[in-house]
């Protein structure tokens, strides 16, 4: 499903930023690298889980599926 997704969607919002002071978060939402492409998100999700993520579950994902996912493992406070 997401195999045919062309641009990658990297427009979400951190709700810990919004109206806050800089000076209060410093960091960011996890690595970018794991956002840019399908590839790279499905490599990510299968890391975390691979007995979870199997093949047949990432074809059946979409991208924001898989966005939500890595961002549930890798940073659940920003969500």
């Amino acid at each position: 499903m997401a195999g045919y997704d062309n641009e990658p969607n990297m427009g979400f919002v951190d709700k810990r930023k919004v109206g806050r002071p800089t000076s209060e978060n410093a960091s960011n939402l996890g690595t970018p690298a794991n956002y840019t492409t399908i590839s790279a998100k499905k490599t990510r999700l299968t890391a975390v889980n691979a007995a979870y993520y199997t093949t047949a579950r990432l074809q059946q994902m979409s991208e924001n599926d898989m966005d939500l996912a890595i961002r549930l493992a890798d940073d659940a406070a920003g969500i």
